[in-house]
């Protein structure tokens, strides 16, 4: 009886939790994220293939070496997310708190050198050498970010500009005692240290070159943060700070210690990040090993909205990106470093939002359309970003057409900001006569294709413009003048 009343209170639980899970992820505003996030990442790869197309490369068969690339190197593309899931979840835990942690790379420079010392210095047995390097990985990773957060919270220090020194600070150090300090490897020319014990390293996964344990640590810190910020206090002291930090000390909230806490906690993820990479993969401490992982942390928080489960895919997206770069530049020719361009696109896109409401905060009449009314605003303000686009292709593809259509978008732009509807019908006709350009091919046939995208762009901008019009919401008099 008893076994029977603890199995149905573990079902219970379980579908409970699965209940919760299903509602979070039906909520309207999920949605609203997954959808925003989706088109970004969509609009990224269509401005990358015009990018592509005016350089002379072709987009279908540089996106098919990508997607081929990544899929045959799936355990590669893992591996390259592991870490930037560890430090997208240092920079969004510090976002929850209100705080910007630009310092992650620091960090984990900071954890992945302790690690690699206990490594190759102490011979331990094979599990707890690798817990050892691990938890002292993740401590020096704390101690290096709890400073900032005391500067932050008790001298009034801004994290931004503590973090990033510090981060400096860090490459720096760990640089000379690589190089010339007391952690060089004995007669080696390059800026190393020895190898590391084998009963410190990560196993590899399913026979893996790049894959390993490591995966699975990331995929525990992402339950564990989404756990610490929405199932415990301290979450939701974070939280509370992070929303309004005075209304969070009146409540009784200490926002100095949360403040402390939440830049520590953070580091310690990012020395997480820098102590499995140095187990896993490297096996020791390159000088500049990182690349600048830290740094893509941000992107990745920012791609995944500061959502822990949202960073666990934003690190699959670009690990997917990093993965297949090389074989895009190996069939298709184009650089590898369109993989970075990409990912600076998709972070844009994912950011106009933002953009949005501090162009309405600063009284253009066309973003705050688009914050209030959503279904008027769009259009118009869809042909304004349009304009502007139409203005800067014009400048590349430098014919007689083009600098037509050069004129024609500029005073399409200023009516258009002055939300007089002519501008929109000028718009059009930008719109038609960059199809003239693609067929005439007047400006070679490496620019036709992008010539006829963007044609076909804005007449379907004005033919979504002309039926919100038809529906009497008068886009054009709704929220004012600019």
């Amino acid at each position: 009886m008893i076994e029977e009343e603890v199995t149905a209170e573990h079902t219970d639980t379980e579908e409970s939790w699965f209940t919760r899970l299903i509602m979070k992820v039906q909520t309207p505003e999920m949605k609203r994220n997954v959808y925003s996030t989706l088109v970004s990442i969509v609009l990224a790869l269509l401005v990358a293939a015009g990018i592509m197309v005016f350089t002379g490369h072709d987009p279908l068969e540089a996106y098919g070496a990508l997607f081929l690339g990544a899929i045959l190197q799936f355990d590669k593309t893992l591996y390259n997310a592991t870490p930037l899931v560890l430090a997208g979840l240092s920079v969004a835990l510090a976002f929850k708190c209100g705080l910007f942690n630009i310092g992650a790379e620091g960090q984990l420079y900071m954890g992945s050198i302790v690690t690699t010392a206990v490594a190759y210095m102490i011979s331990l047995p094979i599990v707890v050498h690798q817990v050892v390097c691990l938890t002292l990985g993740v401590l020096a990773g704390m101690a290096y970010g709890f400073l900032p957060g005391l500067l932050k919270a008790y001298r009034g220090a801004h994290e931004v500009v503590t973090t990033m020194m510090m981060s400096y600070a860090s490459v720096l150090l760990t640089q000379w005692l690589v190089s010339q300090g007391p952690m060089h490897n004995p007669g080696d020319w390059r800026s190393i240290t020895p190898v590391i014990f084998d009963s410190a390293t990560l196993p590899k996964l399913f026979g893996s070159a790049f894959l390993n344990w490591g995966f699975f640590l990331a995929i525990g810190a992402v339950i564990f943060v989404e756990f610490l910020i929405n199932r415990t206090a301290l979450g939701y002291e974070l939280r509370a700070v992070g929303a309004n930090e005075e209304a969070a000390r009146t409540a009784g909230i200490n926002s100095k210690r949360n403040i402390a806490l939440a830049l520590g906690i953070s580091g310690g993820l990012a020395g997480l990040a820098g102590s499995e990479e140095i187990l896993g993969y490297y096996h020791r401490f390159y000088d500049g090993w990182s690349g600048g992982l830290g740094f893509d942390g941000v992107t990745v928080a920012v791609l995944g909205r500061n959502n822990p489960w949202g960073v666990l895919g934003g690190a699959l997206f670009f690990g997917f990106l990093k993965a297949g770069g090389g074989n895009m530049q190996t069939f298709a020719g184009v650089p590898s470093e369109m993989v970075n361009v990409i990912q600076g696109l998709v972070v844009l896109f994912v950011a106009a939002p933002r953009l949005v409401d501090w162009l309405a905060k600063h009284g253009v009449g066309y973003a705050q359309v688009l914050k209030d009314n959503p279904r008027v605003g769009a259009p118009q303000f869809a042909l304004l970003i349009y304009s502007i686009f139409s203005i800067v292709f014009s400048f590349l593809a430098f014919n007689v057409l083009s600098i037509i259509n050069l004129l024609i978008s500029l005073v399409a732009l200023a009516y258009l900001y002055m939300r007089d509807e002519f501008g929109v019908w000028l718009a059009a006709i930008t719109s038609i006569v960059w199809i003239l350009l693609g067929v005439l091919t007047l400006a070679g046939v490496s620019i036709a294709f992008v010539s006829i995208m963007i044609g076909v762009v804005g007449l379907v901008l004005f033919v979504w413009y002309e039926r919100v019009r038809e529906a009497n919401l008068n886009p054009m008099s709704q929220g004012g003048e600019s």
